[in-house]
């Protein structure tokens, strides 16, 4: 449990604080893949007990960290889906910070979890929500963070 709590606060610090390191980059996305590995293994078991809802984190204020932490993130083009080769794809619009800010926010639900409710409980909450939302902000930001390495050589 303390490893989970490890990474999750490697994540979440950049929408809490404003953070120094020079590789954060680097850093995020070691630390989004080693998330997405964890996920991808994991066989949560349902907590039946019913817990108090906690209040979400403010989005204005950790995305504004976020936007301190990275100013280099900034929207960028995708695909809506590419799965039927005989129907044309739509180009939307994805914003970086917004995706990192709203896996700051689940992630932070999960460690309140952690901390208050049970083991079971937290990788139930975790794994649902990745399903759900988080996935798609991680490897949209995953894909994002390739770009800006290729952009960069």
């Amino acid at each position: 449990m303390e490893a989970f709590l490890n990474l999750i606060q490697r994540i979440t610090q950049y929408g809490t604080q404003t953070v120094a390191d020079p590789n954060k980059r680097k850093a995020l996305k070691k630390s989004l893949t080693d998330l997405y590995a964890l996920y991808v293994n994991l066989e949560p078991t349902f907590d039946e007990r019913l817990y108090e809802e906690i209040e979400r984190l403010d989005y204005g204020l950790v995305y504004a960290h976020v936007k301190v932490n990275f100013p280099e993130f900034h929207d960028y083009q995708h695909l809506e889906q590419f799965l039927n080769p005989d129907q044309q794809p739509k180009i939307l619009l994805g914003d970086a910070i917004d995706d990192l800010s709203d896996l700051i926010i689940d992630l932070s639900e999960v460690v309140w979890r952690l901390e208050n409710t049970s083991l079971d409980d937290a990788l139930w909450y975790f794994n649902t929500l990745m399903h759900m939302h988080s996935e798609a902000h991680l490897l949209n930001l995953l894909v994002y963070l390739k770009a800006l390495e290729s952009d960069k050589n």
